[in-house]
């Protein structure tokens, strides 16, 4: 994967402030979800649709990881 600047900063952001990012593009992935994981790190996902931001996802998507670690 190609990271632009503005995606380094972002993530790097995201990992220094504990606050999630949901950013919406025009290009092959139109969402993308930065969630912080804590002390594990983050995750990054992608989808080709657009997707409304969800507390819901965001909170399963941090309790199936932080299980998993």
């Amino acid at each position: 994967m190609n990271f632009s600047f503005d995606e380094i900063r972002i993530v790097g952001e995201v990992a220094s402030t504990g606050n999630h990012q949901w950013l919406f593009s025009d290009t092959l992935f139109q969402t993308i979800a930065i969630i912080p994981l804590g002390s594990s790190g983050l995750v990054q996902l992608g989808s080709t649709q657009k997707i409304l931001e969800s507390t819901e996802i965001l909170e399963q998507t941090t309790r199936a990881l932080q299980e998993t670690c």
